[in-house]
């Protein structure tokens, strides 16, 4: 046994002649765990020891044991203890009596405590004196004839073994009997920090009662009762070997009805149940719950007052690794303190929501945040004001992170707290889940406000805080972007900036939600096309974001302002955010909930700086998912094209987009810019794989004035042989106001290509030199790749600017970026259509019969495209008309 039990019957009352013994001391079995670090520091008693912690600890084992060495060593040891008879000084003073006979001293009857002290400074050893449950000895007269003989016997060793009910003094442990000696002794001090169990005496104390436990119960159960033995084996006693969790019921009521009840002292039993309350017990929220209660006290009052309940065994130190260096750390086991906190909404209700409240308030402030602490006092408050404000703030962090505790207060708002606020509604959803199946926190959130958002399109968005109009804008934005309204997103923007101007701070703009709607809102912006949007609203979700409160915020603004330069060609501009990205982003956190954005802006900035190695690290990343609410896969697949492009692989790039063509997705119908964009790469696909009547149909099809078709027209009109129109495309498409940089590189090139076969040498150096500058300022090559090698070479020459060896490298690792030149089949619309019938019927009869023509007719339309083909039959037509691309593939049904 581990615990303070009686032996059978109880222990033995005085019914005999004095100088019998009045008491045993209990037996100690065999298998009770011994500690002899406690032991040994018992041995060093000189006048007084005081064993001092709530019942539970084993204090009256230890001390039974010591005295059983004592006893063994040849000194005479009297042990006392409860229930006292009606004079507690005669039953002491008749133990020691028996035990001075027994060693041949004589005493005479009812002696005197002088008289009595004599007699024990008569034995050549030092006499052992046990007060068990010393905390009940408080009779006065007893105390003060005690209190007599310890002063006047120096060779008398007392130990009092005792329970938190005498206060605390900062001098040490405090006893009626000391204080009524007046002076101060020699003092050996254990208390309930020293009595706990390490987690390997407490499994050896477990198999002493006949329980075995693996290492993760032995864990559980020490964050239960920390190393509190009684509790323990409440715990074990009660758990029958087939329960899957420890049983807690019986030690609950344990700690609830004998342990808090022997803390005695009331002061302190009303700080312990604060500083339970508190859930982390530190400096601060010591502070923070006193001052909420009113309480003061002179000195450094928290770590005295973590002190005093550590002393007690409310609290358990935190063992740390390098303790010279982490501040220490206490806690309260989790079975005591789910006791004090009910105990404190039992006494004090108010008090509790209020001490709660404050403490939910200072997990949201504290640095760094604790979100996880926040949702718990809030939900202990029932605040669903302050619920809802945890997950404005820290929403993706509680779903990453939150773990069941948060799910479990989430998921049991009520229907009729979830109607008021839709923010909740959204949690509450969100903790629901299922959460085995594996989602990305910041998809998920975004898809239940993509669901939601509808709701706030409608006017029927709730919230309780005004932060919440935020979170609302941004549903609502996100909503209508994935509807492929971009028009009313983009009002959605404009409106809330105005509002947002109008609210101020006061109006929660200094919170997480707006700086969470800046970011969406420049996602918006750059798929509107708008790049100027795309960079200011980031940029200043960027400088607005604490920090320390929303770092992903800060992280996700600074990776996409890092995409909207890599977009627009500005590389070093991207680097420099993509170095704040990862300056911001937390590397815990990286992992759980990383943005997408920075991937595809260092992509982009790769395949720029024909980096392959860069370039695949990043794609590898990187998943096109058109069905998720991110916004940044037209983007992922921009950079997929351009290294289809650059490396070869130009028929697996067009394989993949068009698998995302048939999606049918609605940015690619209503999202003009996306539709472009999607436009732009199928071009550079067909120019890559030499399909330029395709590519003609593209450019014929599109709008001849949009920019997007400047680059891959100049270039169609040089592999198709006209660099005098290649040279106009390019001229024009370079004088555009909005034209971004990566884009007026290219031209360059081309217009120094177009230049140069048009055998205009002033012109193809000027512009290639300024092409060289341009890029060189970026460390950009990729426009360089798109120039066939000696044409390149010989530009190098005329402008005396060559490529460095690195760049050579990097110029000479592409694929076959430049097809052979190939001039179109100049066949009339008449002629396309009929190879169109040819390709879809099996007899000239059945064209002509389609075409309400004749059949002659027919036949001489069939000849005159064979001779333009240079083919003699049917099949070798239209195998050559596939070929060339005159020919498309069939269209998937829509």
């Amino acid at each position: 046994m581990t615990t303070e039990v009686p032996a059978p019957g109880g222990p033995a009352r005085s019914t005999g002649a004095v100088g019998a013994s009045a008491q045993t001391h209990p037996r100690t079995s065999a298998s009770a765990v011994v500690r002899p670090r406690l032991l040994a520091r018992l041995d060093r008693i000189e006048r007084v020891a005081v064993v001092r912690a709530a019942s539970g600890y084993g204090r009256t084992t230890l001390v039974s044991q010591w005295a059983d060495a004592q006893r063994a060593a040849g000194h005479l040891v009297a042990w006392t203890a409860r229930p006292w008879d009606d004079d507690p000084w005669v039953v002491v003073r008749d133990a020691l009596t028996a035990g001075l006979r027994a060693h041949g001293v004589e005493v005479v009857d009812g002696a005197s405590p002088r008289s009595l002290a004599a007699a024990i400074d008569a034995v050549a050893a030092p006499v052992l004196l046990v007060l068990d449950d010393a905390d009940e000895l408080d009779d006065p007269d007893a105390v003060t004839t005690l209190a007599e003989l310890v002063a006047s016997s120096p060779a008398l060793r007392v130990v009092l073994v005792t329970g938190p009910r005498y206060p605390l003094l900062p001098s040490g442990p405090q006893h009626p009997v000391l204080t009524a000696v007046g002076r101060p002794l020699p003092l050996v001090a254990l208390n309930a920090r020293d009595l706990t169990f390490t987690a390997e005496e407490l499994r050896a104390a477990a198999a002493s009662w006949g329980h075995e436990v693996d290492d993760a119960r032995l864990e559980y159960l020490m964050t239960l009762v920390g190393g509190w033995a009684g509790l323990a084996r409440v715990v074990l006693d009660d758990t029958r070997p087939d329960d899957d969790q420890l049983a807690t019921a019986s030690a609950y009521a344990f700690a609830r009805d004998v342990t808090l009840p022997s803390v005695g002292d009331a002061d302190l039993l009303r700080i312990a149940m604060l500083v339970a309350t508190a859930g982390d017990p530190t400096p601060e929220t010591v502070r923070v719950v006193l001052g909420v209660a009113g309480i003061e006290a002179p000195g450094d009052v928290p770590v005295d007052v973590l002190l005093r309940l550590e002393a007690v065994g409310v609290l358990v130190r935190l063992r740390e690794v390098g303790a010279a260096t982490v501040p220490t750390r206490w806690r309260t086991p989790a079975l005591l303190q789910e006791v004090l906190r009910r105990e404190l909404e039992r006494r004090d209700p108010e008090l509790a929501v209020t001490v709660h409240r404050t403490l939910c308030r200072a997990a949201l402030r504290a640095h760094p945040p604790d979100p996880r602490r926040a949702v718990e006092h809030a939900a202990r408050a029932r605040d669903w004001t302050l619920l809802e404000t945890c997950w404005l703030d820290f929403g993706t962090y509680l779903v990453a992170t939150g773990g069941p505790g948060v799910d479990a207060v989430y998921a049991a708002i009520p229907d009729e707290v979830a109607s008021t606020s839709t923010v909740l509604a959204m949690a509450r959803a969100t903790a629901r889940r299922n959460r085995e199946e594996p989602s990305d926190a910041r998809e998920l959130v975004l898809g239940l406000m993509t669901q939601l958002g509808r709701l706030a399109l409608d006017g029927a968005w709730r919230s309780r805080t005004a932060a919440g109009r935020w979170t609302g804008a941004a549903a609502a934005l996100v909503a209508a972007r994935a509807q492929g309204d971009l028009r009313r997103s983009m009002t959605i923007v404009r409106d809330t900036e105005v509002a947002a101007a109008r609210a101020g701070v006061r109006g929660g703009t200094v919170g997480r939600s707006y700086w969470w709607f800046l970011v969406q809102a420049g996602r918006t912006a750059l798929l509107e096309g708008d790049l100027g949007a795309a960079l200011e609203m980031p940029v200043r979700a960027y400088e607005l974001a604490d920090p320390y409160r929303a770092p992903d915020v800060r992280a996700s603004a600074a990776g996409h302002v890092a995409l909207v330069h890599s977009v627009d060609g500005m590389l070093v501009d991207a680097q420099r955010w993509l170095v704040r990205h990862a300056e911001t982003l937390d590397p815990e956190w990286e992992e759980i909930v990383r943005d997408s954005a920075a991937d595809v802006a260092e992509a982009l900035v790769a395949t720029g700086r024909l980096d392959l190695a860069a370039a695949d690290t990043a794609l590898s990343r990187l998943d096109v998912d058109v069905r998720a609410p991110d916004v940044t896969w037209p983007f992922v697949m921009r950079a997929r094209v351009r290294r289809a492009v650059l490396y070869g692989d130009a028929e697996g790039g067009l394989a993949q987009l068009e698998q995302i063509e048939r999606t049918r997705h609605a940015w690619l119908e209503h999202a003009d810019t996306v539709r472009k964009d999607v436009l732009r790469m199928r071009a550079e696909l067909l120019l890559a794989l030499g399909e330029y009547h395709r590519v003609a149909d593209l450019l014929a099809e599109s709008d001849v004035v949009g920019s997007w078709s400047d680059v891959p027209r100049a270039r169609w009109h040089l592999l198709t042989g006209d660099p005098h129109a290649a040279l106009r495309a390019a001229v024009v498409g370079g004088r555009r106001r909005r034209v971004n940089l990566a884009d007026r590189t290219d031209l360059l090139v081309l217009e120094a290509w177009a230049a140069h076969e048009v055998r205009q040498p002033a012109l193809a150096t000027r512009a290639f030199r300024t092409a060289r500058r341009l890029a060189d300022e970026q460390g950009a090559l990729r426009s360089f790749a798109h120039l066939p090698p000696e044409v390149r070479d010989t530009l190098c020459e005329l402008s005396g600017l060559r490529f460095d060896d690195d760049e050579l490298a990097r110029l000479t690792a592409t694929g076959r970026v430049i097809p052979d030149p190939a001039p179109l089949v100049p066949l009339t619309p008449r002629e396309r259509t009929v190879l169109t019938m040819l390709d879809e019927h099996d007899t000239t009869r059945d064209v002509a019969e389609a075409l309400t023509v004749s059949v002659n007719t027919v036949r001489k339309q069939v000849l005159s495209i064979y001779a333009k083909l240079g083919v003699h039959d049917r099949e070798a037509a239209l195998r050559r008309a596939h070929e060339l691309g005159i020919l498309r593939p069939q269209e998937p049904p829509r």
